[in-house]
């Protein structure tokens, strides 16, 4: 099914659905969200740029000002994947010019199913990131990144990099976990990842190692959906609890119903709260009601952090 009749699809269900998220579970007001940087580990998470054409370029551009202008203390931003649409390396290019532009000087990117279409592959190596699959940690939190290694439209990770993840997993358990990949796992969930295009391929391989291991939080784009559709973010009891996160395109949809949305997650040293909250680009605004909560499997410890890179 081509991505704009699922996206079509999900704006219908937007309509019956919207009021869903707003009813999960959720712990605390975002009023009481920690604002001292000192005390806190704010990560802006962003996926699917793709621009098309100046107008969808904008876009990012846009978003990084309402950033820049409306949201302090980021420490990080990661981004899911699909940052072109084309195999045109000025595409890349632009992208790594805007990114100064940006206050945020830490970015951690992977490469989604249209960032290898150009010399398949190569150019999203030459020009963003030799490593298709690497990680690194910040206090007790190991973030572990895996891109697309082929270019079809599942997310297709090979054996040798599941391998790599699962050890990585086994080996950590005294650490909060965050995943990251450009499609969502089967069984998660999220809206359409039962559908072939739209998950990882062989999922299964993962889900075997979350029902016997803990993996607290795993983020994903892909889809383009808006993040007040039901079910864009899942705790799955199944897999030892770990919350599935869907990240919406930065691009806007459906000539502008779908907005330029991204997320902004909040770690509180000290603290096994997670705020997971949906900014809304086109309107420079939080969606308050989206808005949520969860307690990890363990505190936040951001004494001494230091970013650790892990080579494929």
């Amino acid at each position: 099914m081509p991505a704009k009749i699922l996206t079509f699809i999900s704006f219908l269900l937007l309509i019956f659905t919207a009021c869903y998220l707003g009813n999960a579970v959720k712990s605390e007001t975002f009023d009481e969200i920690p604002v001292n940087p000192k005390d806190t580990l704010k990560i802006w998470f962003l996926s699917d740029i793709q621009p098309m054409n100046k107008k969808q370029r904008k876009e990012f551009e846009e978003a990084v000002k309402d950033i820049n202008k409306n949201v302090p203390n980021i420490a990080l931003a990661i981004v899911a994947g699909d940052i072109v649409n084309d195999k045109d390396e000025k595409d890349f290019d632009w992208y790594i010019t805007t990114k100064p532009s940006s206050y945020i000087e830490e970015w951690y990117e992977i490469a989604g199913n249209h960032d290898l279409r150009l010399k398949d592959g190569q150019g999203y190596r030459e020009k963003i990131r030799v490593d298709f699959y690497y990680s690194f940690t910040k206090g007790n939190i190991l973030f572990i990144l895996m891109s697309d290694e082929v270019g079809g439209k599942p997310t297709e990770i090979s054996d040798e990099t599941f391998e790599w993840w699962k050890n990585l997993v086994i080996n950590n358990q005294d650490k909060i976990i965050v995943v990251v990949t450009h499609a969502p796992l089967e069984g998660s969930g999220i809206p359409f990842s039962i559908h072939p295009d739209r998950q990882i391929k062989d999922s299964h391989r993962f889900a075997e190692v979350l029902k016997k291991y803990k993996v607290d939080m795993w983020f994903s784009g892909h889809l383009h959906i808006p993040h007040s559709l039901a079910g864009n973010i899942e705790r799955k009891d199944k897999y030892n609890g770990t919350i599935f996160v869907n990240v919406s395109s930065i691009r806007s949809e459906l000539l502008g119903l779908k907005k330029s949305e991204s997320r902004i997650v909040t770690f509180v040293c000290g603290s096994d709260k997670v705020y997971i909250e949906s900014r809304n680009h086109s309107r420079r605004k939080f969606d308050r009601e989206l808005g949520i909560v969860f307690e990890l499997s363990k505190k936040y410890e951001c004494e001494n952090g230091e970013k650790l890179k892990v080579e494929s």
